[in-house]
């Protein structure tokens, strides 16, 4: 067959663009934007250095420049002696069940009588957070929506996206201002073009660690964790100075050409002293003045007709002038002041914790205090205060302190409301923007901000892992959902992991729980002191983070592996017989975290799970594939694509295959005599967010745009099949079926063989991400979908077994394994769910 040319490298602006491309090009990966702190937890980084893949030349099997490659050390190479090669251990070890992508196991799931075994918040939440430009807001300006996943998206008055970029490790809301959207990644700040999306710029600051710039003219003023504030010319990309360090800088407020600061000191004079209101100059960075706070401020200040305002975690409101920094009042107004001052002409604004807002005249009496809660800084319009709250979004009277309506978002709101054009934008916890009216907080429309991927659980011998949208990976037990600590994990957002014995790895000593050294688990019949001959085999996880760092740690070694099944939990019995369950709970044990047998950092992002096959783990980066050993984390060998590769790699018979972003299925040779390169490829006419799967001699391949494809594991076609709906997720495929879901609420089968329509099934929303199929001979298809509900069919004809609402937006893949079928879903929560 005659060989494409070769797609381009894609723009750092943007990684969305799904067209083939077919200009020849031989790229490196690009940079990873550096660790940052999660709202759920903070993992600590990895260490170690990056393994830098050599350039050994480029070239395919048509002699074009393609390929780069570090071959020293080939996948299939057991001649240096670093220990015994891992294996994939688990009923579900990894992403889509095993290296080929099939997402088939011969293991059965449940069939009918689903129940709920039990759930956990584990997965990870991807917030949005909401900008505007502000003081020159017309009617009809576009709003802009950042995720924690690092997506950022402008958004029309009518809640459609006009541009979407994404931008690793973006974080914090977006500053919007002078034509820019100026967004905090690592230590950067990234300048988009606010029309297009388009990447202007990347400024590099002198300090870590850092909020939502304040956007003021040509000036971008940055509040840093420890540097003080830095200043940036946003139109050359200069850092113009930095000021105040060591301290902990608020975002600044600009007025009349002057910078007011609240800031946390670091080394604070004395200890009457722990906080600072000061006075920069917004061009040269010279402190004006600095007043000492009391406490340490909790929010940027506010300033108003020559008055600067701040709160601290002691419960005051300090009022000092603008002018010389003197002191014009200080008044107590509960036990802490959690965000604001809002400065108006008729008073100041505050949020009090464990009551909500308040207001102080401007001479510093209290006018009246509201129990309406709040998180987030007070916003005024018109006659309202507008905050937001656990549950979504309330608005107080300016005049009396009354609530006067209540809205309810998807989840609660962290981030500040803006208000603009008679609308309260709002972004919650779960990715949703939502719009509500100024006057009475009826919803004017909704934008679900979330992805349409969404990271699957793995299944090994005792636990259940995976990706934590908001850093990091989980661990939890099979039997019952407790969540085990890891160390090493990644800080950024996670990658599926995969599950490998630990034969390989030097013993270590188990740890203590209770007072008397036993640890109980299930029945509490297990201990640490007792043999654990004929127990599943010790597991670990190999895994990683999007800033291209990977890891392996062991996981828990202690409880039984579930090799009867999981069915229902039984409920406890007030006077429990000899063999009914007891009505206290198995006691909490505090287990140690396992230290890591290896961390490294690539000097790639990571966009796919990990696969592992043959002694080799590989990962799809925003360049190509990179090959790692999973037993010292060294690096085999990378191949440029020069494009996205989002999708987990499949593995079969010393071949790699992989799908680009940009619609190209490339093969691979990884056998130590074929040194690493590319054999053939073939352009797919539209691009693929999920990973091929490779049977015998046959390779199926899902399209973004609902196109699905066999081609031979040379790369020449044999079926192509249009669907009538978007494919979101992979294939899993059968001995003579193909199975995918569809956008339009369908689970699809095709037959293996030509890719006629063997049989269409409805589900309960878009089902986005890849379909498990368990069962050998009367297997079963399991496909969770984005209305909540996990759905079971018959793999020969489609029929409905059951059906079983769970959970919120179940865009992630399921995988089966000890007789439960394991989804996570867009809220963070983890489940199981088993038959009778």
């Amino acid at each position: 067959m005659s060989r494409p040319p070769t797609p381009d490298q894609p723009s750092e602006s943007t990684v969305t663009d799904r067209s083939p491309r077919r200009d020849s090009a031989c790229a490196t990966d690009t940079d990873a934007s550096a660790a940052r702190p999660t709202r759920r937890r903070l993992l600590a980084a990895l260490g170690g250095l990056a393994a830098l893949g050599s350039v050994a030349g480029c070239g395919g099997r048509n002699g074009r420049d393609r390929t780069n490659t570090d071959t020293s050390n080939p996948t299939t190479d057991a001649s240096e002696d670093r220990g015994p090669v891992p294996e994939t251990v688990g009923p579900w070890p990894q992403a889509r069940a095993d290296a080929g992508n099939t997402g088939v196991v011969a293991a059965s799931g449940p069939t009918d009588d689903p129940s709920l075994r039990w759930s956990v918040t584990s997965a990870g939440a991807v917030g949005a957070t909401v900008a505007q430009a502000t003081g020159t807001a017309t009617p009809g300006e576009r709003v802009y929506v950042a995720g924690e996943d690092g997506r950022v998206a402008a958004v029309g008055p009518d809640g459609t996206r006009k541009w979407l970029t994404e931008l690793p490790e973006a974080r914090f809301p977006p500053a919007v201002g002078a034509g820019r959207v100026v967004v905090p990644v690592g230590d950067a700040l990234v300048v988009l073009d606010a029309s297009s999306g388009d990447r202007v710029r990347s400024v590099e600051l002198p300090a870590d660690g850092f909020d939502t710039p304040t956007v003021a003219g040509d000036r971008a003023l940055v509040g840093t964790f420890s540097g003080g504030v830095v200043g940036v010319d946003l139109g050359s990309g200069t850092v113009r100075w930095q000021a105040g360090a060591p301290s902990r800088a608020h975002p600044p407020v600009v007025a009349d050409g002057t910078a007011y600061v609240t800031a946390r000191r670091w080394e604070p004079d004395d200890g009457d002293r722990p906080g600072v209101i000061a006075a920069v100059d917004v061009e040269s960075g010279e402190i004006g003045w600095e007043v000492g706070l009391d406490g340490e401020p909790t929010a940027p200040p506010a300033v108003r007709d020559g008055v600067v305002y701040a709160g601290t975690n002691r419960g005051r409101v300090h009022a000092v002038d603008a002018a010389d920094g003197g002191r014009r009042w200080r008044v107590p107004v509960g036990e802490w002041v959690t965000r604001g001052p809002t400065a108006a002409a008729d008073g100041v604004y505050v949020v009090i914790l464990g009551e909500g807002p308040a207001k102080l005249d401007p001479g510093g009496s209290v006018a009246w205090r509201s129990n309406a809660g709040g998180g987030t800084n007070p916003v005024l319009a018109k006659d309202l205060v507008v905050v937001g709250t656990e549950d979504g979004v309330a608005a107080v009277d300016r005049d009396t302190g009354r609530t006067r309506w209540r809205a309810e978002t998807d989840a609660g709101v962290e981030f500040d409301v803006r208000v603009a054009d008679g609308r309260v934008y709002a972004g919650d916890r779960y990715g949703t923007l939502s719009a509500l009216d100024v006057g009475g907080g009826e919803q004017v429309w909704r934008f679900p901000f979330r992805p349409t991927r969404m990271p699957g659980p793995v299944v090994g011998p005792r636990t259940v892992a995976g990706g934590s949208r908001d850093g990091g990976t989980y661990d939890l037990l099979a039997t019952e959902g407790t969540e085990f600590p890891l160390s090493g994990g990644a800080a950024t957002r996670g990658v599926t992991p995969a599950v490998l014995d630990g034969r390989d790895l030097p013993d270590e000593d188990p740890p203590t729980g209770t007072a008397d050294g036993d640890l109980l688990f299930g029945d509490g019949t297990r201990t640490a002191g007792e043999s654990t001959e004929g127990a599943a085999p010790a597991e670990t996880l190999l895994g990683g983070g999007v800033d291209g760092s990977l890891f392996r740690v062991r996981t828990v070694e202690y409880g039984d592996s579930p090799t009867d099944g999981l069915g229902p939990t039984p409920a406890p019995t007030p006077t429990p017989g000899p063999d009914e369950p007891t009505a206290t709970a198995t006691p909490h044990i505090d287990f140690p975290r396992a230290a890591p047998a290896w961390t490294t950092t690539l000097d790639a992002e990571i966009r796919s799970p990990v696969t592992y096959a043959g002694g080799g783990a590989y990962v799809g980066t925003a360049g190509g594939v990179v090959a790692v050993d999973p037993r010292d984390g060294s690096e085999r060998f990378r191949v440029s694509l020069g494009g996205v590769v989002d999708g987990a790699p499949a593995v079969r018979d010393g071949r790699l295959f992989a799908v680009t972003a940009g619609g190209w299925l490339v093969g691979i040779d990884i056998d130590a005599e074929r040194q690493n390169r590319i054999d053939w490829e073939t352009a797919l006419d539209v691009g693929s967010g999920a990973g091929p799967t490779v049977v015998d001699e046959t390779a199926f391949v899902a399209g973004d745009g609902g196109r699905i494809s066999a081609h031979t594991t040379d790369g020449d076609p044999v079926w192509d099949r249009p669907l009538d709906a978007d494919v979101a997720g992979g294939t899993a495929v059968t001995d003579a079926r193909v199975v995918v879901g569809t956008g339009a609420s369908e689970v699809v089968a095709l037959d293996r063989a030509d890719g006629s329509v063997s049989w269409r099934a409805d589900a309960r929303g878009p089902v986005r991400g890849t379909p498990a199929v368990a069962g050998g001979s009367d297997s079963t298809v399991y496909a969770a979908d984005h209305g909540g509900t996990l759905s079971a069919f018959d793999a020969a004809d489609g029929s409905v077994r059951f059906r079983r609402r769970i959970g919120r937006w179940l865009d992630a893949p399921p995988a089966v394994g000890h007789g439960a079928v394991f989804v996570a879903d867009q809220t963070g929560r983890v489940y199981a769910v088993v038959g009778e």
